[in-house]
């Protein structure tokens, strides 16, 4: 049986850092965001496919790997408080002992996989921006001990979000994006054994099955 520990499941408890970092939000600007120079050789400057090595706040990013399947997802949507998406085929909504409770929760079915979806409660955090929340969040990881890294920026449902990746060991993973919708930050979590990427290629395809409201 290869589900997760309970100490590996509860580390790190994403919505007390988060709720923690936040409480002290202020009106400092966020950091400046990293501008591409480009280099005058003399020639045409033709666009480059190389994936960006720093996300827009200047930090530098983990690579994830290439989609190596196609999941299939299903017609029933796992709605949560403001958002919904596709429950993956073969998983299915379930409980883990972390704190705090997620607002929803799905992992495989096959118990040989360690692997599970999360979405925290929303933290509300009025006029702060996302790359603060994101920052705050980070420093919170840190604080732990942790060394996260960020993670490619995407879309979810049409919104900017930004990412962490925390790799607490050899074989397991935490893989975070944060987008904000309605002043409140929503984080979406994966955690799960490296050597067990399709998990990776089920959380992209619920990321890009999301909608809002």
């Amino acid at each position: 049986m290869r589900r997760l520990s309970t100490s590996a499941a509860l580390l790190p408890a994403l919505g007390l850092v988060m709720a923690s970092a936040l409480a002290g939000c202020s009106d400092d600007p966020a950091p400046r965001p990293v501008q591409a120079v480009p280099t005058d050789t003399g020639v045409v400057h033709l666009p480059t496919s190389a994936a960006p090595t720093t996300d827009s706040a200047g930090h530098r990013i983990q690579q994830l790997p290439a989609p190596s399947s196609h999941p299939a997802l299903s017609e029933e949507r796992v709605r949560g408080f403001d958002y919904s998406y596709l429950k993956p085929v073969g998983w299915s909504e379930g409980e883990r002992d972390l704190d705090p409770p997620p607002d929803t929760l799905v992992q495989p079915d096959d118990t040989d996989v360690p692997a599970f979806i999360a979405v925290e409660r929303p933290i509300r955090i009025g006029s702060s921006s996302l790359k603060e929340a994101v920052e705050r969040l980070r420093t919170g990881f840190e604080g732990k001990g942790f060394r996260p890294m960020a993670a490619p920026e995407r879309q979810i449902g049409g919104y900017s979000a930004m990412g962490i990746v925390v790799d607490q060991s050899d074989e397991l993973r935490h893989v975070y994006y944060v987008a904000v919708y309605a002043e409140q930050a929503f984080a979406i979590r994966l955690t799960y054994d490296p050597g067990h990427p399709e998990s990776l290629d089920v959380y992209r395809a619920v990321l890009d099955s999301w909608s809002w409201g």
